[in-house]
């Protein structure tokens, strides 16, 4: 490099979500459906299950016959379990809570929004619309049954649909965190005590040990160990781990996994709770001019490294790395910081701001940073780790 050339910035390095190989289907209301690699396989096992149950009654009719009548259920059975996280994103959007985007994996279905609801009465309502659309379905297939008995391929269709559907909903009411019903086990101790945060530590909590009985059932059905004495409820539960039992280890894995990292999201939110945006910030570099070209903005950024810069005063955008890289070096003379700069909507926040509206807006951040305003001027810098800090 010769003493001519303007340096170009370090590269930020890429992140990815949780669904970094999700592929996006369609939209619903601008709300992105997607489904993840992982989801390939639960929906093969679902044509295999359903394929197993249907050629007991279907058989003579052919194995062609059974494999199409399984295809159509399992494709059924998804569109259901999107019906489901549907009625948890609509709900949503109604109560002005922006939604990221619904995800089919591995696991089934969820819906990622953009922060918390704001009441007890609010979360209890999303989450409980999901396992009530379930019973919707479960009524509708049992229905369709009825009326299809004279055709026996849709009368076992949507006969296994509307049992199917009917579990769907009990499994998601246990109290499972992060399932449904863990989650409108915290709405409803949120309601009690007054204190979100501490509800979703109890509800964490029986969350974990759902998910350690249901492990242990999953490896107990894997291991061939008998069913034991006692009520009939117990029996009937060690029975279907038993028959599921390597699915219902892995399932309790996932759910002990989710359970505990929310508990451990629900301590630091509480630990935070009472701080503001200027208790937690850091120094924040000079604002950027709009007018200025990239090639003069590049000096200054060299004289005050960060990954992320005001624009303009009151701030008006806000800058990173990766918009810089996006443009050729020899448009930079001919470029200004106000052509690459990110409007400021949504990343900055007020130096008195709460933890819980920090933590919201940081979620939706480039690189997880946020400029910290005092009359709209750019007073501080915030990032995750200046958050985390005791």
């Amino acid at each position: 490099m010769t003493q001519t050339e303007t340096p170009r910035p370090p590269r930020r390095p890429a992140t990815g979500g949780s669904f970094s190989n999700a592929l996006t289907l369609f939209r619903v209301r601008g709300v992105p459906v997607r489904v993840d690699l992982s989801w390939i396989l639960i929906a093969l096992l679902v044509v295999y299950v359903f394929f197993d149950r249907l050629s007991d009654g279907l058989g003579d009719l052919g194995m062609g016959v059974v494999l199409a009548c399984a295809a159509a259920a399992a494709l059924l059975f998804f569109a259901s379990v999107l019906a489901h996280e549907l009625g948890h994103a609509l709900t949503s959007l109604d109560r002005n809570i922006p939604v990221l985007g619904i995800t089919l994996f591995l696991m089934g279905g969820v819906t990622e929004s953009s922060r918390e609801a704001r009441t007890a009465k609010d979360e209890f309502v999303i989450v409980g619309i999901g396992p009530f659309i379930s019973l919707v379905l479960a009524a509708v297939f049992g229905l369709l049954a009825t009326a299809a008995q004279s055709v026996r391929p849709l009368g076992f269709v949507f006969g296994y649909l509307g049992w199917t559907n009917l579990a769907l909903a009990i499994f998601n009411v246990l109290p499972g965190y992060p399932l449904d019903g863990g989650r409108l086990l915290r709405a409803l101790l949120w309601a009690l005590t007054g204190r979100p945060h501490r509800a979703t530590r109890w509800a964490a909590r029986v969350g974990q040990g759902f998910a350690g009985l249901l492990a242990l059932g999953g490896l107990w059905g894997v291991l061939g160990g008998p069913v034991p004495a006692g009520p009939a409820a117990l029996r009937f539960a060690v029975q279907l781990l038993a028959s599921n039992g390597l699915w219902g280890l892995l399932l309790g894995f996932f759910l002990l996994r989710g359970a505990t990292d929310s508990y451990r999201r629900a301590v630091v939110r509480e630990r935070l709770s009472g701080r503001t945006a200027r208790q937690a910030m850091g120094s924040v570099p000079p604002a950027l001019d709009p007018a200025m070209p990239l090639s003069e903005a590049l000096l200054r950024l060299q004289e005050r490294p960060s990954l992320l810069w005001p624009v303009g005063a009151p701030v008006t955008g806000v800058l990173t790395l990766d918009r810089i890289d996006a443009v050729a070096d020899s448009d930079w003379p001919s470029t200004t910081v106000a052509d690459v700069a990110i409007p400021a909507d949504g990343l900055t926040v007020p130096g008195d701001a709460g933890m819980d509206i920090v933590l919201e807006a940081m979620a939706g951040a480039p690189g997880h940073m946020l400029i910290v305003t005092d009359g709209g001027h750019a007073v501080g810098l915030l990032t995750a780790s200046l958050v985390a800090e005791p």
